[in-house]
């Protein structure tokens, strides 16, 4: 039997997963070998989230400190967004689920990418104006609130968005072809 044959019988789940723990290995031997050494990409969304998250807050009547990585409500200590803080290992795992599930076209893949690349940004520069503001209200929470975060912020977003990419490309997967 040769090894197009043999690929015919793994089952759907099987050849996801597979893909999927390939996607995963891959993200993170590029992020911990190259991305989390260079720091670029990890100071780029840490600097861009306090910067907007800061921007925010003023527009919203609060006096704001912000410099780099810290941003405070004057009068406070503040935060500061260090790396694997800023979303970018969810942002990665969110890519190798969306690469890895099958069906969709290339473009609707590439625009769901982008567009929950986006969304995903958007809610860390809102979670860090949580922090901010927690920090402010509620010093003595921090710890929970820093935290928890993440479960009722960005795995609520990722797993709709995965949820999503599911029906989206399994309505493709069923539709019949046109020959």
């Amino acid at each position: 039997m040769d090894a197009r044959n043999q690929t015919k019988h793994i089952s759907p789940l099987t050849r996801f997963l597979i893909m999927a723990g390939g996607v995963y290995v891959i993200w993170y031997l590029l992020y911990d070998y190259y991305l989390l050494p260079d720091g670029r990409l990890d100071a780029f969304l840490s600097y861009s989230g306090v910067s907007l998250a800061g921007s925010l807050l003023n527009v919203f009547g609060w006096e704001i400190y912000s410099d780099s990585r810290i941003l405070a409500v004057t009068g406070t200590n503040g935060v500061e967004i260090q790396n694997g803080c800023n979303g970018l290992e969810l942002i990665g795992l969110y890519i190798g689920f969306i690469i890895a599930y099958p069906g969709g076209s290339l473009y609707k893949r590439i625009m769901f990418l982008a567009g929950g690349i986006a969304l995903l940004i958007v809610a860390n520069v809102f979670r860090i104006m949580i922090f901010a503001l927690s920090i402010y209200y509620m010093p003595n929470w921090w710890e929970q609130v820093h935290t928890y975060s993440s479960y009722f912020i960005f795995y609520p977003i990722v797993l709709t968005l995965w949820y999503l990419w599911t029906t989206i490309s399994d309505q493709d997967l069923l539709a019949p072809s046109n020959g």
